[in-house]
């Protein structure tokens, strides 16, 4: 009779226990589910070829990475009011597979625990020269390659941090009389002003495909975790007013 008491008193104990746990797992396993597609977004191309010996570079992503699937409404607000650090960039540029480990590697360093992620891959415009005009690119459907309403505002939000969009064909170039947004791009914010934004990987590194020396790694380090400490450094050295 005690063991069947223990038993009906237990048992009810382990069926809440275990809920909690399965509860807590689901809850985790939500919570990692932007980390895990974008793990899986990425190390999909590893190693594919690109062109005649030019292959991706394979990455090894951690399912616990900072990354955190946006959109403009939320990067816009983070530009103009907040702060955080806002990657753009996808899958398919060699540059972003360069710089990405050690952005990520940054940010682990520096506990920065999201970093807001925006493939701008088909939300840019693209142009080509016809007849020594500049035109919009056609895709397969016969649709021009504009940029999307949130780009452009993204652009105008950016304006004072980008340079000029220009097109190279045949030794010459066209203005297209707007900014551009390159991939990749690490923006760094704090209160709603920018510090500063970083393009492509380092000078020395002349092609994406290329793999980063010791020293490169070091010095696109750094350049990530000085504009990390100054968006984490909120203390005004002013001698005057703040």
């Amino acid at each position: 009779m005690k063991k069947e008491k223990m038993l009906l008193i237990c048992l009810p104990i382990l069926c809440a226990i275990a809920a909690i746990v399965g509860y807590l797992k689901v809850i985790n396993k939500d919570t990692n589910i932007d980390a895990i597609k974008f793990k899986e977004e990425y190390e999909a191309l590893n190693g594919t070829v690109v062109y005649e010996d030019l292959k991706y570079s394979n990455l090894n992503i951690s399912e616990n990475n900072p990354m955190k699937y946006s959109n403009y409404d939320e990067l816009l607000d983070i530009i103009e009011n907040k702060s955080g650090v806002i990657y753009l960039g996808f899958p398919g540029c060699p540059w972003c597979r360069s710089a990405l480990p050690i952005l990520l590697e940054a940010a682990k360093e520096n506990e920065i625990n999201t970093i807001y992620y925006l493939n701008i891959l088909n939300e840019r415009d693209a142009y080509v020269v016809e007849d020594g005009e500049l035109v919009y690119q056609v895709d397969e459907n016969g649709n021009e390659k504009k940029g999307t309403k949130g780009y452009y505002k993204l652009l105008e939000a950016l304006d004072e941090h980008l340079t000029e969009y220009v097109v190279s064909y045949k030794d010459k170039e066209y203005e297209t009389g707007e900014k551009r947004i390159y991939a990749p791009t690490v923006i760094f914010v704090r209160d709603g002003k920018v510090l500063g934004l970083h393009v492509s990987t380092v000078e020395s590194q002349k092609s994406g495909f290329d793999k980063m020396t010791k020293e490169q790694k070091e010095e696109l380090f750094g350049i990530y975790e000085d504009y990390i400490l100054e968006m984490k450094n909120s203390t005004c050295s002013s001698d005057s007013a703040c």
